[in-house]
């Protein structure tokens, strides 16, 4: 499984789009590097923590999504919605990667 999750780090050359196309949207897959240090990580309970580190991220998506689309519609400001959406991508993707970290770290 810690190889799969090994493989997302390539998407992170994505970002050199950033340089041609010169849209900033490009930049938010910076937050694949990180999982590049998933391969160094133990096997042991590595299903497990995968689980607890997703479902940290699932609620951060659920939370901040739906705060951004309330503060657009409350604002009638839709153009908040793509920087939101960037946030939203490389939250979860941060979120998930550091719960993973710490779930490996703690042991328990």
């Amino acid at each position: 499984m810690k190889n799969v999750f090994w493989y997302l780090g390539f998407l992170s050359i994505l970002s050199l789009l950033y340089c041609a196309e010169g849209k900033v949207g490009f930049l938010g897959f910076l937050g694949f590097i990180s999982y590049f240090s998933v391969y160094k990580m133990s096997d042991e309970r590595i299903d497990k923590n995968i689980g607890r580190a997703t479902r940290n991220s699932f609620m951060y998506t659920t939370f901040f999504g739906s705060g951004a689309f309330a503060y657009g519609y409350l604002t009638k400001n839709m153009e908040i919605l793509f920087p939101a959406f960037i946030l939203l991508f490389g939250g979860s993707l941060v979120v998930c990667l550091l719960s993973l970290f710490y779930y490996d770290r703690l042991g328990k």
